[in-house]
């Protein structure tokens, strides 16, 4: 329908074209908004393909102790950890560490303090000790395979965004050879070459 008055500039010449106008403005709209939202989706799926953690930690035994006589066996373990990503901070929370000596379970898991790992920082070290009531095959010396495993959660953080929590669990497996000490207290040492795996799930 026309409006006709009479000032000819002043008539509007037809309502179905104002809503016509007013649709096109609301779809441009949406189509701006739509294009806005996409362009940051698709910078975020970016930054993280290029900033997210490709491998996960990497862990080592430096160096593993033992100490047994009538009342009491003693391990005391260093770890170094390592970080190989560039760009992504390694966080572990609730860290324990468990051993098993001669195939015996050693006492209760000792917990650990919690580690921020810088990316590329070199190795973080750390250092564990576990007691337990001896047993006959823990005092009678000779070689005696050591299993050590550190259980925690590992999260990853670049920049100011941190990743959910991760099942963190590193196995290692060391022979230690315990021998007579002058003070009749069997001293154990690392025998070749330790080896740990590392998983997260």
């Amino acid at each position: 329908m026309s409006l006709i008055t009479d000032d000819p500039d002043d008539s509007p010449r037809d309502c179905s074209t104002k809503h016509r106008a007013g649709g096109r403005g609301r779809r441009r709209a949406l189509v701006a908004a739509s294009s806005a939202v996409a362009s940051v989706l698709s910078l975020g799926l970016i930054l993280w393909l290029s900033l997210r953690p490709s491998t996960a930690p990497r862990f080592s035994l430096l160096a593993a102790t033992a100490t047994a006589n009538a009342s009491v066996v003693a391990i005391n373990a260093a770890f170094a950890a390592r970080n190989p990503n560039a760009h992504a901070a390694a966080l572990y929370d609730r860290l324990q560490a468990r051993a098993s000596y001669a195939g015996l379970p050693l006492g209760a898991p000792t917990p650990l303090p919690p580690l921020d790992q810088p990316p590329q920082q070199g190795d973080a070290v750390l250092s564990a000790s576990l007691l337990s009531p001896p047993a006959a095959d823990a005092v009678a010396g000779g070689r005696a395979l050591l299993r050590l495993r550190v259980e925690g959660q590992l999260r990853w953080k670049v920049a100011a965004w941190v990743t959910g929590r991760h099942v963190l669990t590193v196995d290692c497996v060391a022979v230690m050879l315990l021998q007579p000490s002058p003070s009749a207290v069997l001293v154990g040492v690392l025998q070749g070459d330790s080896r740990c795996a590392t998983t997260t799930a």
